[in-house]
């Protein structure tokens, strides 16, 4: 079976490309710059997951996949709620809507065939992506939610190539917030002297 590891160890690269600086998904900044440029790296999840869920036919897996990584979401005290409903739905196609009360092992016995596991497996992987660094209370649900979808060997080597795809999706996105956080240093250095030049010339007065 799949290593619950492989999701939150891929999600751990993605999160240290994001300059420091940019970590902070309460900052005005990087919510501005996530609107304007993001969008490229979340339609590529969002198509994913759309060509992943149009073979499946049982909305139970579908329902139940959205309550379970919706759950791992609101587990994130990091990232202010009308983010995470506002780019859930908007990868997901479904309205963010956690409940805690649902049973992760459930999952074994709604979803069955191959094709319904791997997009349980990716849309957890996206969804994390998406949003970072994760806790050790995801980190757990995670492992949890993984192990009750009993992957085969053969499939965890399509998940596998399918999340290295995702990796050199993400590079393109951090790449330019790598741009974005120069350009922080930038008006930051800037802006610290003129501070000091009109200082310097208040003293003067």
């Amino acid at each position: 079976m799949i290593d619950p590891d492989v999701i939150t160890e891929t999600v751990i690269r993605l999160w240290n490309a994001i300059p420091q600086e940019l970590r902070d998904w309460s900052k005005s900044e990087v919510l501005n710059f996530i609107e304007k440029h993001a969008p490229n790296f979340f339609n590529f999840c969002k198509n994913k997951l759309s060509a992943f869920w149009a073979r499946i036919t049982n909305r139970e897996v579908k329902s139940n996949v959205d309550t379970a990584t919706a759950n791992v979401l609101s587990l994130n005290n990091d990232i202010p709620d009308d983010v995470k409903k506002t780019l859930f739905e908007r990868i997901t196609g479904s309205e963010y809507l956690p409940d805690l009360n649902l049973k992760t092992q459930r999952l074994t016995e709604i979803v069955q065939t191959d094709e319904e596991k791997k997009a349980a497996a990716m849309q957890m992987a996206y969804i994390i992506a998406v949003f970072g660094k994760i806790n050790q209370k995801q980190e757990a649900m995670i492992s949890e939610y993984m192990t009750s979808l009993k992957i085969s060997e053969e499939l965890t080597k399509d998940i596998k190539n399918e999340l290295q795809e995702a990796e050199k999706e993400f590079a393109k996105f951090a790449e330019k917030l790598r741009s974005l956080d120069e350009e922080f240093k930038r008006i930051s250095t800037e802006t610290q002297k003129a501070k000091k030049e009109a200082n310097d010339i208040i003293d003067l007065i």
